[in-house]
């Protein structure tokens, strides 16, 4: 699998402070180390840098600007610049450091789908258990508007839908130009997957990690 791996590790976070020092090392134990060359991770946090040179070479770190590592900052800036700095072309792997269950064989299956379409860009989905069909936004005062404006009344007319993940992200450099902030356009394809922690809070984590515990005690 030739792959340029890119893990971004902002410093900041409202929701969790300090989650990426805490979850990277989940993240490095689910690459195989024979990767670890292909691997840049992309951080303004100098402990992170040091967590990386220390226990992870050859992975290489990548000085993230201050622009992009803003909490307004999309991601798709953070990526650009590391394309731009290490002139990469071809296929690129991105990993969120707070999928902490994803696993090796996930990501090998999700390539696979993606050579087999040959797709430029891939995310994950999850199924739903409320259809977006029945979600109102709320609009204050007891009243509330349709998040998708539609009349229908039978739950097997509504669309089949679909929850977006960025569990796994696979793209092309040659497409980053074309994709949205959250990293897909139409012509993406979709890797489905079971329901994933997203790690953003204390609550998540510790969610988490007593999944774990039960698994690990089981």
């Amino acid at each position: 699998m030739s792959l340029n791996i890119i893990i971004p590790a902002r410093k900041n976070s409202k929701g969790l402070p300090g989650k990426n020092r805490i979850l990277l090392d989940y993240t490095m134990r689910q690459i195989p180390q024979n990767y670890y060359g292909n691997v840049i991770v992309s951080t303004d946090d100098e402990s992170i840098s040091a967590n990386v040179v220390n226990k992870y070479s050859p992975c290489r770190v990548h000085d993230r600007s201050d622009v992009s590592a803003l909490d307004t900052a999309s991601t798709i800036e953070c990526i650009s610049e590391v394309v731009e700095h290490y002139g990469i072309q071809g296929d690129i792997l991105m990993l969120y450091l707070t999928y902490p269950e994803r696993e090796w064989t996930d990501i090998l299956s999700a390539y696979d789908l993606y050579k087999e379409t040959n797709a430029k860009s891939l995310l994950c989905r999850e199924e739903l258990e409320v259809s977006p069909y029945l979600c109102m936004q709320d609009m204050g005062e007891n009243k509330g508007k349709q998040i998708i404006p539609h009349n229908h009344y039978r739950r097997q007319d509504y669309p089949e839908c679909f929850k977006l993940c960025h569990m796994i992200s696979i793209f092309n450099t040659n497409e980053l130009q074309n994709l949205n902030k959250n990293l897909y356009n139409t012509n993406t394809v979709f890797y489905k997957i079971s329901q994933a922690i997203d790690v953003d809070t204390a609550h998540d984590l510790n969610k988490m990690r007593e999944k774990n515990d039960s698994q690990n005690y089981s």
